[in-house]
């Protein structure tokens, strides 16, 4: 819908979520980067995503001309190759290789490359999905959930200067992100599908020993909102085992940036989101 009278035109964005729960719309102001409105839509079963996607998508507040970009976040599994190893055509292979009973006809293999991790990250997209967001808008930009975070964080391990090596565990509505990096290069990364405090720690403190680090010289960085269920008995837990263990706020990855500060949009989004407006 387009600008009327003396009311000035101020670009928008329109930031998809989509996740196996449903999907969620945010519309950002891309001059000030600020939230302008925020909404998560649940799935019914006897419809279609992409039916569910195109109803939204209708509504003026979603599909008008301030709104001149649009981002999709797409949380599906997702595995990473070495920059120097990637070759585009051997993705969809690899990807199958990877999650054998992920792929159906249904989808496409997609990639997002993160220069600075000299790393590609494969995901699917549902191509009916795929396709009611392009017809909308056609110069929509797909993203695997985890990359822009995962960049962010390797940026934030750089700037810590904390002695010893780090962890990131990363507590959101999607379960649990771990990643690791090693002279500026992602060394590990994996997402587990819990919110348990119990099984939390269990999944972390295993990939801690699986990477052979320290529990008196390394150190665990919980990145997670103080209003995220249980991060206080998360955290003494970790602390029972570990001697390092910092929490650390979402917004702290992005210092001097309202739209961080947003506590109703995801850290995979905000991460996105602070990389592209």
């Amino acid at each position: 819908m387009p600008a009327t009278g003396s009311k000035p035109f101020t670009p928008l964005s329109l930031s998809i979520r989509l996740r196996a729960d449903g999907f969620s719309f945010f519309v950002c102001d891309v001059q000030t980067g600020t939230l302008i409105e925020g909404e998560h839509f649940s799935l019914y079963e006897e419809q279609p995503l992409a039916e569910q996607l195109l109803c939204q998508l209708a509504r003026p507040e979603y599909f008008n001309r301030q709104i001149d970009q649009a981002y999709v976040l797409v949380c599906t599994p997702s595995t990473h190759v070495p920059l120097e190893a990637f070759q585009r055509d051997e993705a969809t292979q690899l990807y199958d290789f990877t999650f054998p009973k992920a792929l159906t006809t249904s989808h496409r293999v997609a990639y997002t490359i993160l220069p600075e991790l000299e790393s590609v990250e494969l995901f699917a997209i549902d191509r009916d999905v795929e396709e009611a967001v392009l017809q909308y808008y056609p110069t929509a930009r797909f993203f695997a959930s985890r990359a822009m975070l995962s960049e962010r964080l390797r940026r934030y391990a750089d700037d810590s200067y904390a002695d010893g090596r780090q962890l990131f565990c990363c507590l959101s509505d999607g379960g649990v992100d771990v990643m690791q990096f090693a002279d500026g290069r992602l060394r590990y990364a994996n997402s587990f599908g819990e919110h348990q405090p119990s099984n939390i720690q269990y999944y972390v403190l295993n990939v801690w020993q699986m990477l052979a680090m320290s529990a008196e010289a390394d150190t665990l960085v919980v990145v997670a909102e103080e209003s995220y269920p249980g991060l206080k008995d998360i955290r003494h837990g970790f602390g029972l085992y570990l001697r390092n263990v910092e929490v650390v706020a979402p917004a702290s990855l992005f210092p001097n940036v309202a739209l961080a500060r947003e506590r109703n949009m995801p850290l995979d989004l905000k991460a996105l989101l602070l990389n592209r407006l």
